[in-house]
């Protein structure tokens, strides 16, 4: 069988690595089944946290990246024109930006950001100008304020059917890969129509749970209401004793 694991919120819970009694569990699993990591992080910010799988099938960038077998391909780049049109709206609003582009990004993002321990952890590549980037395969916008996350949205309604796009509203964060590039249909593009088990935790899972022949959605919120298979706590023990139960 084929297992899909998100890692931020779903297996790592700590921004830096999966913790022994869960990663144990994932081994032992991998000696079985198929694993497939997917994650919102690039290539460069995923391979530090699941180094002890680095030749398991790694979906990065939210489907716009992968590593097979060690290999590193971009799926699709963000067009230009695209491209532009954000760049104007990050300078209209001042926002704060990660821009992923193969390897190298440009980044204008606080230490004090959760997501800034996560950039480039092991230093395999550089933080350069915006101008440097000339083809991003993700963008991401942080920290919107509350009274211009609408408007900024509504100028993204330009953009629909051209991009992809997830809104984390909560956090003030919006997500940007091409058109029609996200986690599942990547998984897809890879595995064809072979069933698979997906774990994950948020916005840009939605349709990799939704396709899985069994989805389990790990939430800190025990009254959730997505209808999902199975809801797990979100910490490493339970999704390690939910895995043991059920598949090892």
């Amino acid at each position: 069988m084929i297992f899909v694991f998100d890692v931020d919120g779903t297996i790592c819970f700590n921004g830096k690595f999966i913790e022994p009694i869960l990663n144990k569990v994932i081994k032992s699993l991998n000696e079985k089944h198929e694993i497939i990591f997917a994650s919102a992080r690039p290539i460069r910010d995923l391979l530090p946290v699941v180094s002890e799988f680095k030749n398991n099938t790694l979906i990065g960038g939210n489907g716009s990246i992968v590593s097979l077998d060690g290999n590193i391909q971009v799926i699709d780049y963000i067009p230009i024109p695209l491209f532009e049109n954000i760049k104007r709206i990050i300078s209209e609003y001042n926002l704060s930006f990660i821009i992923d582009g193969m390897f190298d990004y440009a980044a204008n993002v606080n230490s004090n950001h959760p997501i800034f321990k996560q950039l480039d952890p092991d230093h395999l590549a550089s933080n350069v100008e915006v101008s440097k980037i000339q083809r991003p395969i993700k963008i991401i916008l942080l920290n919107i304020e509350n009274s211009a996350y609408e408007a900024i949205v509504a100028q993204f309604n330009d953009f629909k059917g051209e991009l992809s796009i997830n809104l984390h509203e909560l956090e003030g964060n919006i997500d940007i890969t091409a058109k029609n590039i996200n986690k599942y249909t990547t998984l897809k593009n890879i595995i064809g129509n072979q069933n698979y088990i997906a774990f994950g935790n948020d916005i840009n899972d939605v349709q990799l749970l939704d396709y899985a022949q069994k989805s389990f959605y790990v939430t800190g919120h025990t009254d959730c209401q997505l209808s999902y298979d199975t809801l797990i706590e979100n910490d490493a023990a339970s999704v390690a004793s939910v895995l043991e139960a059920l598949y090892l």
